[in-house]
């Protein structure tokens, strides 16, 4: 069973709902948050471990190992891993009952953890959207940019899930490899 409190911060618009769940450890001030995004273009997250920091020698050995400010609070954050599925590839979902696994692409599994206040509403939007968006099987370019954005290093620790999909969405065409397009094909 894994244990799992909520930072309260839970936006809900029409299309879409956003929140944050944090995984602390049974000891120590350092924890993992995971970030998701539920939108009409489809489901995004993103994972970071925090650590609280107590001074400038923890700064310094936190910028040293790769951990950025996060903005607004005194903690300090190491970029884990994104994950985003569109809704055309989503070939399944598993709704457990705090628990959402939903599959999709070749191989992409988002295992999407809700709060008591928000798991209905996230059930919904994702059956909603599914129902919108029918599933295509075959290779998708626009797919594949996601599962290339995915796989960028090039991001902050820190930095808004919301901004970092919005920057995306934004910037111009991604060279695909014929590898990555593969993995947007549904078996």
């Amino acid at each position: 069973m894994h244990r799992y409190y909520v930072f309260v911060r839970t936006c809900i618009y029409m299309d879409k709902l956003a929140w944050c769940i944090e995984f602390p450890p049974e000891k120590g001030s350092s924890y993992t948050a995971v970030d998701y995004v539920i939108n009409d273009l489809g489901i995004f997250a993103r994972t970071e471990r925090r650590t609280k920091k107590t001074g400038m020698a923890s700064q310094l050995w936190g910028f040293r190992v790769g951990m950025n400010k996060v903005k607004g609070t005194d903690h300090l954050a190491q970029a884990g891993g994104r994950q985003a599925l569109l809704w055309q590839k989503v070939s399944g979902v598993t709704i457990g009952d705090s628990l959402i696994t939903v599959h999709g692409n070749r191989s992409t599994i988002i295992q999407i953890f809700c709060t008591a206040g928000n798991f209905a509403a996230a059930a919904a939007l994702i059956q909603t959207m599914r129902a919108a968006h029918p599933m295509k099987a075959g290779s998708d370019k626009d797919a594949a940019g996601w599962i290339c954005w995915e796989q960028d290093e090039d991001w902050e620790a820190g930095e808004s899930l919301d901004d970092m999909i919005t920057a995306e969405q934004n910037s111009g065409d991604r060279y695909i490899e014929d590898e990555i397009l593969e993995e947007t094909i549904i078996p």
